[in-house]
């Protein structure tokens, strides 16, 4: 990108936000047609939002102001996007029809990456959001990946679109972090962890008389806070683990004991002497209900940030906190629009 497309553009729209849209949606521009760009742009800078000047994107896609021109009446006439010319303010985006103008755009299926497979709430929020995706015909993909830090450093990479964590972990994570750079989406309270699901595994009748053996999952900054929450560390020793494993670790003898996320199991816990029962200690109880909310994260710049501000949150929540049934557990309720990978 040529130093003085960027200069006219930051004379024309000095807002540090738009630059940093601007950043972002020219990724990868010379692999697009100017209508797919462009109609990214449109996206990105949303309704009400202000055209860059036909320069801009002149310089950008290496094309004529004609082919730019003629890019936005193919946009308006398909009905996608209706613009108005208001003199030297610039042009802007009045009304659009999301469906068409996203599938002018080519974005490819939105990908959000979960925690690990077996959070029925995790599943339930990925439903929900990609059965409000699928009246724009726009598809999702979801892949799952250990530890919050790692799944933001994947939204990072361009690895994952959209990454779900708790409202503990994004709020952690996210703090030291420039404001603009990403966006959070707040699912509401018992979307990440239902109440009750948060408990604590061990034997049937263990013996407490001696110093437990507790798991910690150093992957997981929830699952850290909350062991050394429910278990302090003068009281016991803790011991490296997978969370989602921790019922089969305390079946081996590997751990005496840990907190859990509760999930189905295929064979009753107490059919293999096991037992679970609901934290105790005060202050884990308190870090569970805070960090309760799913949140969805995506960079603020993206498309993707525009999809997620066109759902009804509302009724993404309601859905996300619906009873969980066996069907959802394997996935037989997900819609044909979400492809796991």
């Amino acid at each position: 990108m040529k130093t003085k497309a960027w200069n006219r553009l930051h004379s024309s729209w000095n807002d540090k936000k738009s630059m940093e849209t601007m950043t972002v949606i020219t990724r990868d521009v010379r692999q697009l047609s100017p209508v797919a760009f462009i109609a990214r742009t449109i996206i990105s800078i949303g309704l009400s939002g202000r055209l860059p000047i036909t320069s801009w994107f002149q310089e950008v896609m290496g094309i004529g102001s004609g082919t730019v021109q003629k890019a936005l009446l193919e946009l308006k006439k398909s009905g996608a996007v209706t613009l108005v010319s208001r003199g030297h303010q610039g042009t802007f985006v009045v009304s659009w029809n999301f469906s068409l103008l996203w599938d002018a755009a080519r974005i490819p299926p939105v990908h959000i990456q979960l925690p690990p497979r077996g959070s029925q709430e995790a599943t339930q929020v990925a439903y929900a959001f990609a059965q409000q995706c699928s009246q724009w015909d726009v598809a999702a993909t979801v892949s799952y990946l250990r530890g919050a830090h790692s799944r933001l450093a994947s939204l990072e990479k361009g690895v994952a679109d959209i990454v779900l964590l708790s409202s503990g972990s994004a709020k952690m994570l996210l703090a030291n972090l420039p404001t603009q750079r990403y966006e959070m989406f707040d699912v509401g309270n018992g979307s990440y962890y239902r109440p009750d699901s948060l408990v604590v595994v061990g034997k049937t009748s263990a013996a407490t008389s001696k110093r437990q053996r507790v798991g910690i999952d150093y992957h997981s900054s929830d699952h850290q806070r909350l062991t050394r929450a429910q278990f302090p560390e003068q009281e016991c020793y803790y011991v490296e683990v997978d969370f989602t494993l921790l019922p089969r670790l305390v079946f081996l003898g590997e751990v005496d004991t840990g907190v859990w996320h509760q999930e189905t199991s295929l064979i009753p816990l107490d059919k293999v002497g096991l037992e679970i029962r609901p934290l105790d200690n005060p202050t884990a109880l308190e870090m569970a209900e805070a960090i309760s909310s799913a949140v969805l994260v995506v960079r603020s710049a993206s498309p993707i940030a525009q999809l997620l501000r066109q759902l009804d949150f509302d009724r993404l929540r309601k859905q996300a906190i619906l009873p969980l049934t066996a069907s959802s557990v394997h996935f037989n309720d997900v819609p044909v629009t979400l492809r796991f990978r």
